[in-house]
């Protein structure tokens, strides 16, 4: 499966999340490639799973990964929300992405401070997440004050057995990669 993960330009969270996520894929037992933004050529044949950095915009290998892909994950941030532009340009490249490969399943998270989302930021990321047909919005991540650690409701909630994992990631990107990565069929 072709993981592709964007945002807006600039956003190095967006590298830093596709690294946790190829590095818990290959914990799983999967051979998994982690293709940055301009890759050299690459058998894609040899790999269970690609997880793709298709974050630059405009970058033709990047548009094209966000067509071929099973699942995109948009990572938006507050102040992306605040700037329309931004969030337009996002907005553009993921409807084109959705009308190469209609299956594609798009999932939309934010990763914020300690502080919540304002209403209007709120409101512009259920407006943002409306415009994909069949997107939906996945968790929220919250960055620690050092913008190093993931937290939100699952470091409470997570299940003891998914606890012992915290060697690779902090809970919630292994929540998100549960949801990437669930069997085809489950909701």
């Amino acid at each position: 499966m072709i993981v592709a993960l964007t945002g807006v330009d600039g956003d190095s969270a967006v590298a830093d999340l596709a690294e946790d996520l190829a590095m818990l894929r290959v914990a799983a037992g999967k051979r998994v490639l982690l293709v940055a933004p301009n890759p050299g050529a690459y058998d894609a044949q040899l790999y269970d799973d690609l997880v793709v950095n298709a974050a630059p915009q405009g970058a033709p290998k990047a548009d094209a990964a966000l067509a071929r892909a099973g699942v995109i994950l948009a990572l938006l941030r507050p102040e992306a929300l605040e700037r329309q532009d931004d969030c337009a340009l996002l907005l553009a490249r993921l409807q084109l992405a959705q009308r190469a490969n209609p299956a594609t399943r798009v999932l939309v998270t934010v990763a914020h401070g300690r502080r919540p989302l304002t209403a209007h930021q709120a409101g512009s990321l259920l407006v943002f997440v409306a415009q994909l047909p069949h997107a939906r919005l996945a968790d929220t991540l919250v960055l620690d004050d050092s913008a190093s650690t993931y937290h939100t409701r699952h470091s409470e909630l997570e299940l003891p057995a998914h606890k012992q994992e915290r060697k690779l990631c902090a809970p919630e990107v292994r929540h998100l990669y549960r949801e990437i990565f669930r069997p085809a069929g489950r909701i």
